[in-house]
């Protein structure tokens, strides 16, 4: 039962991952760029489009009848590139598969090397909606759930995401939104501008969009933006025009690209507090302990010629208003 997937093509998309982000939602779709065909009943192969921001499919007549080696086949397919030239395959050349066992109540296991966890954020997640919805056609299938060198994949908090099935990623009017809720607390500037005060903010978002990203387009947007957070004792800390141009997390660290903006001072508040509210709101993520800065893809060494801004950052717990 043991097979490797080989590699044929690869690149990266990062331009495309950008502009994802910028638009605040990505959207996965069925049927080429189309809802699926009406009164089909056959199978679909679930692919990328060719910007990778959204899970399309195209008809597939397997030649299997036997349900083990229909998931095998089915896998095989989906690493070659698709007949529409338009589309892309959702499995990458660089990605391999190592083993898969079904079990006898339909939960498939697919336990892939190393090189899947080179995907994270929204290409991850594309990919992974393609793939549990091939399989979850299959009658066998009930349920699938991805282990990455022999340990489950997590999500970006470290939980591990468990079994998916194909209503994993709820399916609405041709569109796919694959939601989840999280609670994050945003550190704005108290009134004087010398400490900062956390304010929970509950929000119910698509997860293609790292949390992270989430809780610092928050923090960018003020106070004013949250309803029921008494604005008027809060100041918002981030310089006006402050883009995020790249944000990851490796090693509990975030590596944060701010643009130039950020190095703006507002007037009445604290650099300290500045940064902090950055690094606070960040380090209230399970995945990250630490931020390191960079301005437009280099580092700083001094933040407005006052603080060291080098090295990472951890938490200022005495930042916080008592």
């Amino acid at each position: 039962m043991r097979y490797l997937f080989r590699k044929y093509y690869s690149g990266l998309y990062r331009c495309v991952f950008l502009v994802a982000i910028m638009a605040g939602m990505v959207c996965f779709s069925s049927g080429c760029g189309k809802t699926k065909e009406e009164g089909y009943t056959g199978y679909y192969i679930y692919c990328l489009d060719t910007n990778e921001t959204k899970v399309t499919a195209e008809k597939y007549t397997p030649k299997e009848k036997n349900n083990k080696k229909l998931i095998r086949e089915m896998l095989k397919r989906m690493q070659k590139e698709p007949e529409d030239i338009s589309l892309k395959k959702a499995i990458p050349d660089n990605v391999e598969l190592d083993d898969y066992t079904l079990s006898g109540q339909g939960d498939l296991c697919l336990y892939w090397t190393t090189s899947y966890g080179n995907y994270t954020g929204v290409p991850e997640i594309l990919r992974r909606a393609a793939i549990v919805k091939t399989l979850c056609q299959i009658s066998d299938v009930k349920s699938v759930q991805f282990y990455v060198a022999g340990q489950p994949l997590t999500d970006s908090n470290l939980n591990p995401i468990g079994f998916m099935t194909a209503d994993t990623f709820v399916d609405t009017t041709g569109d796919i939104a694959y939601q989840q809720k999280a609670t994050l607390k945003i550190y704005f500037a108290n009134r004087q501008g010398t400490a900062l005060k956390g304010v929970p903010v509950e929000i119910t978002y698509d997860a293609t969009i790292p949390v992270e990203q989430l809780a610092l387009e928050q923090l960018i947007k003020g106070p004013d933006s949250i309803n029921g957070s008494q604005s008027e004792e809060l100041l918002k800390t981030m310089p006006n025009g402050t883009k995020i141009n790249t944000i990851s997390v490796r090693n509990h660290t975030c590596y944060l690209d701010l643009s130039s903006e950020f190095l703006q001072k507002r007037e009445n508040i604290s650099d300290e507090v500045t940064i902090y509210s950055v690094v606070n709101t960040l380090a209230e993520l399970s995945n990250i302990n630490r931020v390191q800065f960079s301005i437009d893809g280099e580092k700083i060494l001094l933040y407005n010629d006052s603080v060291d801004f080098c090295e990472p950052f951890e938490a200022n717990l005495d930042m916080i208003e008592r």
